[in-house]
């Protein structure tokens, strides 16, 4: 997320604009709250996935969006608290503001660019597990995931280093490239996520994974609200479209408001899918909402369980003796 922070001048108020600053003040606390919403389901889906549920090929990339989700939701939030005091007047030295702009716009940039690729990896991942099932299964190697998460924050990390320290002078060529592969990574993840519900589509009624087909919907739908427009406000605050220093800090503000909205809205769209019209734990929940094939465990069976359990724990109503009732 380049460019969001690069001058901290313009994040205080002016005294030459009119600006209103409530404005600003409301769409700081909104963020925050998504911000906050996202470090709890994100917790929460790390938590399971960490120590409860068993990770499969596709679910480590959940885990590391998860965990970019959860970092950028937590620099956001340290950021946007921090913008909070500066718009009421708290009163803060020029370093500790440059130190904030370089650690906000450090985290989030790394972060926002990990979160994008585990979304694409993720999307290519499952357009090969319909497409190809036999290479999938069997001679898919065993540890490709892990090693493609690592390519993947090793990536993020080269693109953030490139936009903001390694070549000042070419700013604007570097920021034009990485724009140009964040377009390729987009049509990527859409036409591979096109593919697979088309695939799914093809696939019997019992062997299709229901609640996976919905995921990667809504998972789409949540993108290209929340990150596409983000990427379109980048883009127009990069090349200097905006001419006030109020118009300026709105969209600061809106890009990372879209994109916290983002990562606080993945974990909860995990467990809502999972556990739709079924009363089950998040465990529960969070296994059914990635079960790919009928090999795994079914939805009848983690269905029944939870119901089993319920009535176990109900006490039996005592039978009527037959023999006094006549």
């Amino acid at each position: 997320m380049s460019n969001l922070t690069s001058n901290d001048t313009s994040l205080q108020p002016s005294p030459k604009d009119p600006i209103p600053w409530r404005v600003e003040t409301a769409l700081c606390v909104i963020t925050v709250l998504f911000c906050v919403l996202g470090l709890v389901g994100n917790t929460i889906v790390m938590f399971y996935f960490c120590f409860r549920i068993k990770l499969s090929q596709s679910t480590v990339y959940i885990l590391n969006l998860a965990v970019a989700d959860f970092l950028f939701s937590a620099g956001c939030c340290i950021f946007f608290i921090y913008l909070l005091c500066l718009f009421n007047g708290v009163a803060t030295s020029a370093e500790s503001k440059s130190a904030m702009a370089k650690f906000g716009e450090l985290l989030i940039s790394f972060t926002y660019n990990a979160s994008l690729l585990f979304l694409v990896t993720l999307s290519c991942e499952r357009c090969l597990l319909v497409c190809f099932p036999l290479w999938y299964k069997c001679r898919r190697p065993t540890y490709l995931s892990a090693i493609l998460s690592a390519v993947m924050w090793v990536f993020s990390l080269l693109i953030t280093v490139l936009e903001r320290f390694l070549i000042p002078d070419h700013r604007s060529t570097v920021y034009i490239v990485t724009s140009a592969v964040f377009l390729l990574l987009t049509l990527l993840m859409v036409g591979s996520s096109v593919v697979f519900l088309i695939q799914i589509q093809k696939s019997s009624a019992h062997c299709r994974p229901l609640k996976l087909y919905i995921v990667v919907v809504a998972a789409i739908i949540n993108y290209l609200i929340s990150l596409a427009p983000s990427r379109i406000l980048r883009m127009v605050f990069f090349l200097a479209i905006v001419p006030t220093s109020y118009m300026r800090i709105i969209s600061i503000i809106v890009i990372c408001l879209c994109s916290a909205f983002n990562s606080a809205a993945n974990p909860y769209i995990y467990i809502i899918v999972g556990r739709w019209k079924k009363k089950i734990s998040t465990k529960q929940a969070l296994e059914l909402a990635f079960r790919e094939d009928s090999q795994q465990t079914s939805e009848e069976n983690i269905t029944m369980g939870s119901q089993r359990s319920d009535s176990e724990s109900k006490p039996e109503a005592p039978e009527l003796d037959s023999s006094r009732s006549l």
